[in-house]
């Protein structure tokens, strides 16, 4: 019952999100151009399989180090900032592998080039959600990752082309030449729709757990196919097959024709059966290029590793980021590329180890088993997270939801009504409470809730105000004393529920009371302007200081919620009612929450 949410959908092929796809795709032909002719490289200075797995471990390791930097630059410096100056660094990286003088030098290059490699692909993917309609953002990002699907068609075929025909200074002049073109297309896309956060850098909030189910599951499907594309390419001259340019080709397409065939199904069905389907399509591919060494099961192979990235890669990154605040973003994406570069990392250097003491056959086998850890993570983990967009999981919440709300009549109907209401900081919540109490004849319980904790635990009012709706850390730390506050405080809410009807002003109370019958869940939101207003003109805060105390209560909030309940603050479906209280004011909000229940026969029989 959101008055917001009728609007007609917002264009996505704009001006912007078809430049910031062209930046991706030269950031990532530059990226894949180097990753199948480097070993080569490395090979042709003297190394062996080790020195390959090394130098293909140290560019993600530089990549996975700096991303969680790299996003923090990406929300306090700008999106346009920190693309400029990773592709300067991508475009001069390969031209100091003319100069290199030995393994070690090479190496080192090739451990920087990560570096700026996490900048470009950093800024680029955070970029893309600001520009991208978040109605749209399954679809948006399925596309955008075309960008990357044509470049893994493209550059590998080229790279191994121009090395094989004119060796490996013009292959180094025509990537430096892809990152300046990046840069160019950069500089030129208008769209700045985004605020630069003023946050300092703090090491807990470099993470974004909302992000981790989808990257942990990504992570795992990574080590096998990032394996892949670093050895294929020698592995076919091992066995006599078409050059390795040919199977990136048959990837590329078999992944351009998944997006552009699947990307709406996505949306439509969520990510587990691609996530399945996916891990079981590399799976079977690893197989037929281990047991059948010709070329009909050569190209299948190829296809059906083309189906798993382009059915895995873009749900999983709309999982990762759908559900995240925008202010949050520049987290979310280096959260989900940390993954996506430690498992090429890791994948990239077990493999190196197992090919020198066993040989590529047996190495594809053993780094297949990892995709069977990335289904098992998902299917336990990660298909009923609160990020998960599955169609059968959001009935399910719904349903939960739903449940709770008896109809007229019910045996239910004998317990008394409590109302809960979560609101954000500025949107009138609790004076829409008051205004609701009065309207129905109950108690209101909100800050009093502190004095009821203080005199049913023996905890103090002052320990409890101090720890009540908040939590330290941002990803697994648990606070004893926040801990016993929230449990204290969840006792006093579920005995004023037993024996009254009321209104409870946050607290969470929503998820307490959520397998109580005869409650009603209303979330109170507002935008920007209008909460800002609100604090400075009722509660008195400095101008200067609004806007950063009122992300940072939203922020608490957030946390607040997500530690303790596992969903996302604001999640539609654990609530019965949502309202925009901005354009109604405190007054007539109330009166529609009043309405609501009077429409569904809910009102106490002494409400006036």
């Amino acid at each position: 019952m959101n008055v917001n949410r009728m609007m007609n959908q917002p264009r996505l092929w704009t001006g912007s999100f078809i430049k910031i796809c062209l930046v991706n795709f030269f950031v990532f032909v530059n990226f894949h151009a180097l990753l199948p002719t480097f070993p080569f490289f490395v090979t042709y200075l003297g190394g062996d399989a080790v020195a390959i797995g090394l130098a293909t471990a140290l560019f993600s390791i530089a990549s996975i180090v700096s991303r969680p930097f790299v996003g923090w630059l990406v929300d306090t410096k700008g999106r346009c900032t920190i693309l400029v100056l990773g592709m300067i660094g991508m475009a001069l990286i390969p031209m100091g592998y003319f100069v290199s003088a030995g393994i070690a030098m090479a190496i080192l290059l090739r451990t920087l080039h990560g570096a700026f490699h996490a900048a470009s692909s950093n800024a680029t993917s955070t970029w893309v959600t600001d520009i991208i309609p978040h109605s749209r953002m399954g679809e948006g990002l399925g596309m955008y990752g075309l960008s990357m699907a044509i470049s893994t068609a493209v550059a590998p075929a080229m790279g191994l082309a121009i090395m094989n025909v004119w060796g490996f200074r013009p292959l180094f002049a025509t990537t430096a030449l892809a990152a300046l073109l990046a840069l160019l297309i950069g500089i030129s896309i208008k769209s700045r729709n985004y605020k630069l956060s003023t946050e300092p850098l703090k090491l807990s909030e470099l993470f974004e757990p909302m992000s981790l189910p989808a990257s942990i599951t990504q992570f795992f499907f990574m080590m096998a196919y990032g394996v892949i594309e670093v050895y294929v390419a020698i592995y076919a001259t091992t066995y006599h097959l078409p050059s390795g340019g040919i199977y990136f080709i048959c990837i590329a397409v078999a992944t351009v024709l998944t997006r552009i065939l699947l990307g709406r199904a996505v949306d439509k069905y969520g990510e587990a059966k691609l996530v399945y389907s996916g891990n079981a399509a590399i799976i079977a591919g690893i197989l037929l290029l281990v047991f059948a060494h010709n070329i009909p099961c050569y190209i299948l192979s190829a296809l059906l590793l083309g189906y798993s990235f382009g059915a895995i890669q873009p749900s999983l990154q709309t999982m990762a980021m759908h559900a995240v605040a925008p202010e949050r973003r520049g987290a979310a994406s280096s959260t989900f590329f940390v993954a996506f570069d430690f498992g090429i990392a890791l994948g990239g250097f077990l493999a190196g180890v197992l090919v020198k003491y066993l040989d590529y056959n047996a190495m594809f086998l053993i780094i297949s088993l990892s995709c069977v850890l990335s289904w098992g993570y998902y299917y336990v983990f990660g298909r009923n997270h609160a990020s998960s967009f599955n169609p059968k999981n959001r009935l399910a919440r719904h349903e939960t939801a739903a449940a709770s709300i008896p109809v007229a009549g019910s045996d239910a109907q004998k317990l008394p009504l409590v109302i809960t209401i979560s609101r954000e900081y500025g949107s009138g919540g609790r004076h829409i409470g008051q205004l609701l109490a009065q309207k129905l004849g109950v108690k209101l319980y909100d800050k009093n809730l502190i004095a009821l904790t203080a005199q049913e635990s023996g905890l103090s009012e002052g320990l409890i105000q101090e720890n009540e709706q908040t939590v330290d850390g941002r990803i697994a730390y648990d606070n004893p004393t926040q801990t016993a506050v929230f449990r204290a405080q969840s006792q006093v809410i579920r005995d004023i529920a037993g024996r009254e009807s009321c209104v409870i002003v946050g607290r969470l109370a929503n998820f307490i009371l959520k397998e109580r019958a005869n409650c009603f869940h209303v979330f109170i939101y507002a935008d920007k302007a209008y909460r800002t207003r609100r604090i400075v003109s009722e509660y008195g805060v400095p101008q200067a200081d609004s806007e950063s105390i009122l992300k940072r209560m939203d922020n608490e909030r957030r946390e607040h919620c997500l530690h303790y309940t596992g969903y996302e603050w604001g999640e539609c479906h654990q609530y019965h009612l949502m309202i925009n209280s901005g354009p109604l004011g405190n007054e007539e909000t109330a009166k529609m929450i009043y309405d609501a229940l009077q429409i569904g026969n809910r009102l106490p029989k002494d409400s006036n």
